[in-house]
């Protein structure tokens, strides 16, 4: 099996949350195991109140719709949600988040996977 690529996405700014559904997509159509990790102030930039995506790029929401149809797992922070004044019940109920810590990213089971921070 293929080392899994882990993005950690913590920025809110719109260039690099676009930069890194590039990535993950493009890893993914390639048929690598891929996994977004939402905290920081990203998770505002892909919820608004009403639970869309609030993101300025034209091709952002293709490229987040094309992570999900290949299967790319997407966790959210639960530190996150708190810092953020959200609750799981908040999210989209349309997208199977997980909720986790960083304990499932840096466990030894990810040893040999690729970890971007972003």
């Amino acid at each position: 099996m293929k080392d899994k690529l882990i993005i950690i996405l913590f920025s809110g700014e719109k260039e690099k949350i676009n930069y890194a559904l590039g990535m993950l997509a493009t890893a993914a159509a390639l048929g690598r195991p891929t996994e977004l990790f939402l905290t920081g102030k990203s998770l505002i930039s892909f919820l608004d109140k009403k639970n869309n995506f609030n993101l300025n790029y034209s091709n952002s929401d293709e490229l987040f719709t094309s992570l999900l149809e290949l299967k790319t797992n997407i966790a959210i922070c639960s530190g996150a949600l708190a810092e953020n004044k959200l609750k799981a019940s908040d999210l989209r109920k349309d997208i199977n988040f997980n909720i986790s810590g960083l304990t499932s990213i840096l466990s030894p089971k990810n040893s040999k996977d690729q970890i971007i921070f972003i």
